[in-house]
């Protein structure tokens, strides 16, 4: 039986289901995950054809929806906007009078080539984290610049309604999220805990979508 290493636990992850590309799904965490990546010039083109069908009034709501989340925590000073897009959300923030820098790799480069003059307090990734195929590696170039208590927010649609059900695979094809090609990594409660156990994180899980990690003992940053 074919086998990948899970992007989460590195456990050996079986074929869970194919069409155009295979996924697979970790025995232990329960992480769906697809190895097939769209190559670079497609990615880029897939996700400005997203940028140009962006309403405003969809960011006007994200952003006050975010603000909420984050102030459950603490007050925001400084907000990184991972994987800004259009940056239309760090505009909607800024309006607010959030300080809020944008990172769009099509943009400003790799996160690992920036040079900040401060820590951030809040990293927020709005559907961005299922995008990202080195998960560990991005996570840890966002602890590099998180500050001391600071917490990482992330948007995503998670797999918790179907993933452990008998009919997973049947329900899987039907959801229209694995369609978009540069969607690669789906996470449900599970993956969630193994991810925070094995990373120090406590996670929080808001309205099954919204995903909030927090260093345990409330000091998010490694040196």
């Amino acid at each position: 039986m074919t086998k990948s290493p899970c992007r989460v636990c590195n456990r050996g992850s079986s074929v869970f289901y194919r069409d155009s590309r295979t996924f697979y799904r970790c025995g232990n965490c329960s992480l769906i995950f697809t190895d097939e990546i769209a190559q670079a010039p497609d990615q880029e083109k897939h996700y400005k054809a997203q940028w140009g069908n962006q309403q405003d009034e969809f960011w006007k709501g994200q952003a006050e929806a975010i603000l909420q989340i984050i102030r459950r925590y603490h007050e925001p000073r400084h907000v990184l906007d991972f994987g800004a897009g259009s940056g239309a959300l760090t505009d909607e923030l800024r309006r607010r009078g959030v300080d809020c820098t944008p990172l769009e790799p099509m943009v400003h480069g790799f996160l690992k080539a920036q040079s900040y003059p401060h820590k951030f307090d809040a990293i927020i990734g709005v559907e961005v984290i299922e995008h990202l195929p080195n998960l560990w590696e991005e996570l840890r170039e966002m602890e590099k610049v998180l500050a001391p208590a600071g917490i990482m927010l992330f948007t995503t649609l998670l797999t918790e309604a179907f993933v452990n059900a008998p009919d997973a695979a049947a329900r899987f094809k039907e959801w229209w999220y694995k369609d978009d090609p540069t969607h690669v990594t789906f996470f449900g409660y599970r993956s969630l805990e193994v991810l925070g156990d094995i990373a120090g994180y406590d996670v929080d899980v808001i309205l099954d979508k919204v995903i909030v990690f927090t260093r345990k003992g409330g000091n998010l940053f490694v040196a």
